[in-house]
């Protein structure tokens, strides 16, 4: 089932995010951009607080298209997106949202980088935020800060925006691993923000881009024969995969 959102936010959010049509921007940034940025010092937290009682309450997602797995609360719905040119991969939805119309998502997506640039997180954090500035020229940066997803160096901002009379608020936190950045979006009425707020953290910081490394490399045909063997003794050994975390 395709990750629809139908209002004009989104619309904004992935004209601004999608940095593919800059080209050379990301070679051309403006010195001054920081200084024109009005941010609070306050830190956002994506610690990964989560106890380990807590873990059966989470589900696994992995992707093995793009090489990455994330954990997310039992109660939120996962929806995968079909074929899009904005790099939507995965979107999550709050308990309750209606999935044609949710107001409170978080939306995993994610940009190959220009080949041949050195494009490292403080590049692409000013082309993004250069972009958003541009698509927004009044946009009030509530909150920005270095994090870290999961050990990796990252980046976030806060801001509000208004949609069709609505104030939302909307958290962006990216990250640049290889030649992919990867960005969260998580967005809500500004009434509701904080409650679906540490949930959407922990699903940010649990984001692992490292699973294809876990997957073992083919062996040779004597293993493989003596594998299959042991699977032809236990045939109902792969049933024991589940989504579950414990």
């Amino acid at each position: 089932m395709i990750f629809t959102i139908n209002n004009k936010l989104l619309a904004i959010i992935l004209a601004a995010l999608n940095l593919a049509l800059l080209g050379c921007a990301y070679g051309s940034i403006d010195s001054s951009l920081n200084g024109s940025i009005q941010a609070q010092s306050e830190p956002l937290d994506t610690s990964g607080a989560l106890a380990l009682s807590d873990l059966d309450e989470w589900l696994f997602y992995e992707n093995y298209d793009y090489g990455f797995e994330l954990i997310y609360p039992a109660d939120w719905i996962e929806q995968e997106a079909e074929a899009n040119d904005q790099g939507m991969i995965v979107g999550f939805l709050a308990p309750g949202e209606d999935v044609d119309n949710p107001t409170v998502y978080l939306l995993l997506q994610n940009e190959e980088l220009p080949a041949g640039q050195d494009v490292t997180l403080e590049v692409y954090s000013q082309a993004a935020l250069g972009v958003l500035n541009d698509i927004m020229p009044d946009l009030q940066i509530l909150t920005e800060s270095d994090i870290t997803i999961n050990e990796v160096p990252a980046h976030a901002i806060v801001y509000s925006l208004e949609s069709e009379g609505v104030t939302f608020r909307v958290l962006e936190a990216w990250t640049v691993i290889d030649e992919y950045a990867y960005i969260f979006t998580y967005k809500a009425p500004d009434e509701v923000y904080d409650q679906f707020a540490e949930d959407a953290a922990d699903i940010i910081d649990s984001f692992d881009a490292d699973l294809f490394a876990r997957i073992p490399e083919s062996s040779g045909p004597l293993e493989e024969a003596a594998e299959n063997e042991s699977l032809n003794e236990t045939p109902n050994l792969m049933e024991e995969n589940t989504s579950v975390v414990q």
